[in-house]
């Protein structure tokens, strides 16, 4: 399994433990559902979304996402 698809899962898994969907949580931190599956899937960056997953799952950025600040994705957008 490559490092996208463990992230999701994590993050999943996570959210499902507290009865909270993806856009559930997108909509508590002000983000599209779609934003927030972009950056979990690793199609696009934001350090907000990032910080926000890595507080409610109880891991740091760098855990969730190894290359953090290496990639040339695009930035999300509200």
């Amino acid at each position: 399994m490559d490092a996208n698809k463990m992230r999701q899962q994590i993050v999943k898994l996570h959210l499902g433990m507290s009865n909270t969907t993806i856009k559930e949580f997108a909509e508590s931190i002000g983000y599209s559902r779609p934003a927030v599956s972009n950056v979990l899937a690793g199609r696009r960056r934001s350090a907000e979304i990032e910080a926000a997953i890595a507080a409610r799952t109880g891991f740091r950025v760098e855990d969730l996402w190894p290359a953090a600040g290496s990639g040339k994705k695009g930035e999300v957008k509200r």
